[in-house]
């Protein structure tokens, strides 16, 4: 399309002077399909030709009839679709292009700005990603008058390059390093109010470069003086009670890494997934400078991949399972301790009325999975968990105690998990770290409550409340034959996912509630509606099977009564397996005496 543009463009303009050319040009683009074709034609010479970019440029805005909204509709589709395919020299003068119109006032290039940025990778320290990255720096404080026009975009800015701040500590980028520091400090400094849209993850990007001296400085400032930064911040806390925006999140992902994380996480089942993460660990995460990835990528799945009930209830891989295989292949302790602080960062200052039960929930499962072929995965996160409760800030540890309790009722009010105790006082885990956790977490380390009933009390229709328990049963999952449209190779597994408890929520729908469904922050992938899990029903015991248990005698009916007393699940089905024996005896007993067995017969069948 560009090419036929360009084409169109040259025959219109071959063999004409400046000026007839012009008017040829102005003649054109009077016709709406010309308009665009022209348009394209120069932006196809911008893009490819250095040496006529300025004389094409000059030429699209004099032609022009919607302010350059086509051209950007073009240039955003570029950039979101095409940008790994383009060229060195297509990339420069993107860049030089972006300027430019910056420099005129375009409208909307704010947007163009936004997506381009997506593209400055983190964990990425290739010559080429660096070359954006500091080339889109340059554009920002060249152009800070424009920049200050645009609070979404000032708070992206500190967002995005707060996190490059961290990769870039190797020696030969240490100009570069020194030139982000110094830039983002005073945006931060001088459009904090901006800033303070960003919530939470805010605070832990400022964690990771802390030890640098301007941000230091700056940490000293927002705990022991926080409203020389902004009149109306109060403190550290305001931040960390302030859920960030979806749209941070994404940010930090490319478009190529989110297309690939959101098929993952919706087309692929279960059992034919090791070959696409292995293809992503390639491809993303192969250096030792791609671990810190890893956080991004998490942060993504808790707070942007939000599947519906009905995902959910398939057998497409849950998200568990992604966020198991991040942490397991993680190569750098440092990488590891971050990517777990993001994988529970919602948790620590949870509030069931203004936070999303989906932002917790892949912690819980992640530990739940894990404990039955990776125990030592679940024993890592639980003692994480235990320590960051007096070590994330002192000060406020009896906050974010709140926040982690208030996280786990949610779990069991939302049918989560049945139960706690399963996971909490595990034999797998090592007695000191079951010891940390009952101290740390004792109203959940409890055995869930059952009530048995004698036999007699059933007599005066008295309920029996049964004890639900997680089903055991396995599933084995194996790649038995590779998908016809796979492209990759049987990779040997990294995070195991052979077993699968059926009582997990990758069955189970999890209820919203109705803020969550209307937040316009938190939308997900797809709307859902409420759906609650089925509540186990309440028995009583008929009169025709205490009649049964009464015509049998001595140590047989004592046994049958203590069974039916019984505390373990296990018994009470052996029980129902007992009662039916029992009645199929009398059954056939009482039809033994008919001549030719036909009732029996009928009764058998």
């Amino acid at each position: 399309k560009y090419e036929r543009s360009f084409n169109t463009l040259q025959n219109l303009i071959s063999g004409l002077s400046e000026k007839e050319a012009q008017n040829a040009l102005n003649n054109a683009v009077c016709k709406d399909k010309n308009h665009e074709e022209v348009s394209l034609g120069l932006l196809f010479i911008i893009l490819t030709d250095p040496q006529s970019a300025a004389k094409s440029y000059r030429d699209l805005t004099l032609i022009t009839r919607d302010g350059l909204s086509l051209v950007l509709l073009h240039l955003t589709q570029l950039i979101s679709q095409r940008y790994l395919r383009l060229t060195d020299i297509a990339r420069t003068q993107l860049l030089w292009l972006m300027r430019e119109m910056i420099r005129n006032a375009v409208a909307n290039v704010d947007n163009l700005c936004w997506n381009l940025m997506r593209h400055a990778a983190g964990g990425d320290v290739s010559p080429r990603n660096i070359m954006l990255v500091e080339a889109l720096l340059d554009i920002y404080q060249e152009n800070r008058s424009w920049l200050d026009k645009f609070p979404v975009l000032i708070a992206s800015v500190v967002y995005a390059y707060l996190r490059l701040i961290e990769d870039h500590a190797g020696p030969t980028l240490a100009a570069l390093r020194h030139k982000e520091v110094a830039f983002v400090v005073t945006l931060i400094r001088e459009r904090f109010t901006d800033c303070l849209v960003i919530g939470r993850d805010f605070v832990r990007l400022l964690q990771n470069v802390a030890r640098i001296p301007e941000f230091e400085q700056l940490w000293k400032e927002l705990l022991t003086n926080p409203k020389s930064l902004c009149p109306t911040f109060t403190g550290v806390l305001q931040l960390l009670q302030t859920r960030t925006s979806r749209r941070f999140l994404q940010s930090r992902l490319t478009p190529d890494m989110e297309t690939k994380l959101v098929f993952l996480t919706s087309s692929v089942r279960f059992g034919y997934h090791k070959r696409y993460q292995e293809w992503f660990q390639r491809q993303y995460l192969a250096t030792p400078e791609s671990q810190s990835l890893r956080c991004d990528l998490i942060r993504f799945i808790v707070g942007v991949i939000h599947p519906t009930n009905e995902l959910l209830c398939s057998d497409i891989i849950p998200r568990w399972a992604v966020i198991g295989w991040l942490l397991t292949t993680c190569t750098s302790n440092v990488a590891a301790s971050n990517a777990k602080l993001a994988l529970f960062y919602d948790w620590l200052f949870f509030e069931a009325d203004k936070d999303n039960i989906m932002n917790i929930e892949p912690a819980i499962l992640v530990m739940h999975h894990s404990m039955r072929s990776h125990p030592a995965v679940t024993a890592t996160l639980l003692d994480f968990l235990c320590r960051i409760i007096p070590n994330f800030y002192p000060a406020l540890a009896d906050k974010v105690r709140a926040g982690i309790f208030s996280s786990l009722r949610q779990i069991l009010e939302k049918r989560v998990l049945p139960s706690l105790f399963p996971l909490f006082d595990n034999p797998k885990l090592d007695r000191e770290l079951r010891t940390m956790v009952r101290e740390a977490f004792k109203e959940f380390c409890l055995p869930p409550p059952t009530e048995g009933r004698k036999l007699e009390e059933f007599n005066s229709g008295v309920h029996l409340n049964v004890k639900e328990e997680p089903m055991e049963p396995m599933m084995e999952i194996q790649e038995n034959h590779t998908p016809s449209n796979n492209h990759l190779g049987d990779t040997e597994p990294v995070f195991s996912d052979d077993e699968e408890d059926q009582s997990a929520p990758m069955s189970t729908p999890i209820p919203r509630s109705t803020e969550d469904e209307e937040d316009d922050d938190d939308i997900p992938l797809a709307k859902v509606r409420l759906k609650e899990k089925p509540i186990v029903s309440e028995g009583k015991m008929q009169e025709s099977e205490l009649d049964i248990v009464q015509q049998l005698e001595g140590d047989f009916r004592i046994a049958v009564e203590t069974l039916h007393i019984e505390r373990d699940n296990e018994a009470n089905h052996f029980f129902m397996f007992l009662k039916c024996s029992i009645v199929w005896g009398l059954i056939t007993k009482f039809f033994k005496s008919t001549p030719d067995g036909s009732l029996e017969n009928y009764f058998f069948k």
